[in-house]
């Protein structure tokens, strides 16, 4: 099966996320953090964890990113805690710097190893260059690299904090568990066609070479078996359309066409869904939830009940 993460990079802008703000959850000895990063996560942290001295895990899942100041305030908080963190589906730019943070640092098992990596690169305008000024400001480079307990190597780490785009990752996965070519880490400049990942630049350091993480021990989350049984089953091919046939798509408004060839592009898994009224549309390719996140896009815009059409290589659209 292909796989693009490079996708999720390139249609941020059609993504939902879970909620307005990261959302915080206990379970035992751990604590679950998901979503954005808006800004106000040092100061809930500390009210969670001055309530719940037996926390000692922190499992950072499925983050884009966001507020810039709040990813390094939320690491330095956990290092002084001395908590471990562990990397729960992707966790990328702000959300790597709380990675980062843990004393420890881990992957865990709660998705495919495929889709499980933390990605970083550096600071950036509202238009998605970089900001070098950003870079200076914050001392990004020097962060990293105190934070990975020294083991970060100061030329890669100065490639990884001066990418173009934001779109563009270094992106670590599990050396044990994914490999490509040899392979578990990968940089991607930001300006590659919409595919995979893994078809970006191979670097030869691993996320364990550079302190990215500390073991190769798996963490379980505590809700794993809560997250796995909630994923939706994939629906079977339809026969309606060939996936490639844009002029079956329900859809009537021009925007939504460009964007279904657009998803076509995207590496699986993959999903596209409609509004019932056939007025608005959602995708998502290059997470192991696309099915969900497409639908609860599309929900989220249209303010109706909506239905998949496509998934993967298939149409599975079923006209009501």
């Amino acid at each position: 099966m292909a796989t693009s993460l490079l996708t999720l990079i390139v249609i941020l802008g059609f993504l939902p996320m879970r909620g307005l703000a990261m959302e915080l959850e206990i379970i035992g000895n751990q604590i679950i953090l998901s979503g954005p990063v808006v800004g106000d996560e040092p100061g809930k942290l500390r009210e969670v964890l001055a309530r719940s001295p037996g926390i000692d895990t922190v499992i950072l899942r499925n983050s884009l990113g966001g507020n810039a100041p709040s990813g390094y305030r939320v690491g330095e908080l956990l290092r002084e805690r001395s908590l471990r963190t562990a990397v729960s589906g992707y966790c990328y730019s702000s959300c790597s710097r709380m990675l980062l943070g843990g004393s420890t640092r881990y992957f865990t098992d709660d998705y495919p190893a495929e889709y499980t990596n933390v990605g970083f690169h550096g600071h950036y305008d509202a238009k998605g260059r970089l900001d070098s000024y950003t870079v200076r400001q914050y001392g990004l480079g020097d962060w990293i690299i105190k934070y990975s307990d020294g083991k970060a190597d100061p030329l890669l780490v100065e490639r990884w904090i001066n990418i173009p785009y934001s779109r563009g990752m270094i992106h670590f996965f599990h050396p044990g568990l994914v490999k490509h070519g040899g392979t578990s880490t990968f940089m991607c400049q930001g300006e590659e066609a919409a595919g995979s990942v893994f078809a970006c630049e191979r670097i030869d350091k691993t996320a364990l070479d550079l302190g990215v993480v500390t073991s190769l021990e798996i963490v379980h989350s505590a809700d794993q078996a809560e997250l796995r049984a909630a994923i939706p089953i994939r629906p079977r091919a339809s026969g309606f359309a060939s996936i490639t046939d844009s002029g079956k798509v329900p859809l009537s408004v021009d925007r939504g066409l460009e964007e279904y060839r657009r998803f076509l592009n995207g590496g699986l898994p993959r999903a596209f869904a409609i509004s019932p009224d056939g007025k608005y549309w959602a995708w998502n390719a290059g997470t192991f939830d696309a099915v969900s996140l497409a639908i609860a896009r599309c929900a989220e815009r249209s303010h109706q009940q909506c239905q998949l059409y496509a998934v993967d290589e298939d149409v599975v659209w079923m006209p009501k």
